[in-house]
């Protein structure tokens, strides 16, 4: 029966288990990150959560560059602008307001919500990946969404480099690119994630490689199993030498391009390894990972939104003798709401939907109508 064949390595919605997998740690990260963790130094749990973290962004940059497709410039902006900075701005002011809402009902001070509300809003303004000072103001960073900036930034730069470089300077284009983006990020707090995107274009790229070699319609040669796998040990060796994770959005690498390098081929890896997965099993639970995964957008922008508005530093001390429940009981608050609202707001969007097309055939009536005469 058709209904019975496994999805096939293009088919709509391939990337939907990395998404809901992805949205997952995501939330649950955020919410560990919160609560304390032990010494400075790597443990098992901070290993687990945080280890190939990097890699899991790597991943899903590699996914989204799968889908890249070459065209002019001017193309290329109006679609960034349209499938990620318009959720940007949205979410940005989404959070600016629920976030001087929640401060000013929480605190009962108009004055500090106002004050500690501009921070939040020049943060998304200025596009900060992380908290930083700007004209002697510190300003806090615009939370998840500088994922979003950046992907944007990398899709503009990998059309530029693969408009105006022939294919055969296309791969040093794009590590040139991606080591001005580091040096960048380690001399300046650069805004709008510039420094971010550059730095990923080179894991763009791997996924426009990978869809041009149909990669992942095949099973991978030996030779690129063992490279994925290397890199991946290599991550983990560097994790524990260094006692310290890679984190892309702090612009920090424990071996600067190497591991930007090295957490692309760790990203390759755990995709492959997600579609390897996919295409094997099929119950209840993969269903719902990949409905997440489905509603990704949605659930990173209301995650961002409620991350940054609702005062979550206020559960750990509450849970301090008992971090490990607190963290969970945060997950499921957390992730519950993300999910409910997501849903609410899908439900709208389709009412809206409906309303529309069903005005629009009202209109159309009449007219059609005069024709027949």
């Amino acid at each position: 029966m058709e209904g019975t064949k496994p999805r096939t390595a293009n088919s709509l919605g391939m990337f939907d288990l990395l998404k809901g997998i992805g949205m997952l740690t995501i939330v649950f990260a955020h919410t560990g990150e919160l609560y304390p963790m032990g010494s400075g130094s790597i443990n098992l749990l901070t290993f687990c959560m945080f280890a190939y973290r990097e890699s899991l962004m790597a991943a899903f940059y590699i996914a989204s560059g799968y889908g890249f497709r070459k065209r002019s410039i001017g193309k290329c902006i109006d679609q960034q602008v349209t499938t990620l900075l318009k959720p940007y701005i949205y979410t940005g002011i989404a959070t600016t307001v629920f976030h001087f809402l929640i401060h000013y009902l929480c605190y009962g001070s108009l004055h500090n919500a106002t004050y500690e509300t501009g921070k939040v809003l020049g943060g998304f303004a200025l596009g900060l990946p992380h908290t930083a000072e700007y004209f002697g103001q510190t300003f806090f960073s615009c939370g998840p969404m500088w994922y979003l900036l950046s992907l944007m930034i990398a899709w503009v730069l990998l059309d530029l480099i693969l408009n105006i470089f022939p294919e055969a300077y296309t791969n040093w284009a794009v590590l040139g690119t991606m080591l001005l983006g580091w040096g960048i990020c380690i001399t300046w707090e650069a805004p709008f994630c510039i420094g971010q995107g550059m730095v990923t274009v080179p894991t763009l790229y791997v996924g426009y490689l990978a869809k041009k070699h149909k990669i992942f319609d095949k099973p991978l040669s030996r030779r690129l199993k063992n490279t994925l796998l290397g890199c991946a040990a290599a991550v983990a060796v560097l994790v524990l030498l260094t006692q310290s994770t890679d984190c892309v959005s702090m612009a920090q690498w424990n071996f600067g391009p190497v591991s930007i390098l090295l957490d692309a081929g760790a990203g390759l890896g755990i995709l492959s390894m997600v579609l390897w997965f996919q295409r094997r099993v099929d119950n209840l639970v993969i269903h719902g990972i990949q409905a997440i995964g489905r509603r990704s957008l949605y659930i990173f922008c209301i995650h961002t939104v409620e991350l940054t508005a609702i005062p979550w530093y206020l559960m750990p001390p509450k849970f301090a003798a008992h971090p490990v429940l607190g963290v969970i009981l945060q997950f499921t608050l957390s992730m519950g709401s993300v999910l409910l609202f997501c849903e609410l707001l899908l439900r709208w969007k389709d009412r809206k939907f409906r309303r529309t097309v069903a005005a629009k055939s009202r209109e159309a009536q009449p007219r059609q109508y005069a024709a027949k005469h």
